[in-house]
């Protein structure tokens, strides 16, 4: 089981959807939260930071290092917690939550009247959306 949680930056204006694979790290371990308007307030340091387009996420090493070392054999470094999903993105950027959520609603007429259209279509905005992302730079779309 995953646990979502919304998590605004540090200047409160943007927010991001984050995972938390199998329940195992809690919130506190995103230890300051950047978007692009607040990222320079970060003072970068690499052993406990991660960028991604624009973001930056900092974590709680040793924190996550506790917590996950019963179930973990790997070495817990930000790249570890992103892209294995421990605390990361729901979805392949902070906003994509949202994102499908909206493109859902959009299409929902459609369910009733032409099912089959509607399944292609998620499928097609939501792959459009995803080579988007890619072409960007986000992290987790560099996969898909």
């Amino acid at each position: 089981m995953c646990r979502n949680e919304r998590l605004f930056c540090r200047c409160g204006r943007n927010s991001a959807s984050l995972l938390f694979r199998d329940n195992l790290l809690y919130p506190e371990i995103l230890v300051n939260l950047y978007c692009p308007l607040c990222r320079d307030q970060a003072v970068w340091n690499g052993a406990t930071m991660l960028r991604d387009c624009g973001w930056i996420l900092e974590y709680d090493l040793e924190g996550a290092q506790a917590l996950l070392q019963q179930s973990v054999k790997a070495a817990v470094t930000p790249e570890f917690l992103f892209d294995e999903g421990y605390l990361s993105w729901q979805g392949f950027s902070p906003g994509d939550l949202d994102l499908n959520t909206a493109l859902h609603r959009r299409l929902a007429p459609l369910i009733e009247k032409d099912m089959p259209l509607y399944l292609q279509s998620l499928k097609t905005e939501w792959l459009k959306h995803v080579a988007e992302l890619k072409a960007a730079g986000w992290r987790k779309a560099q996969a898909a």
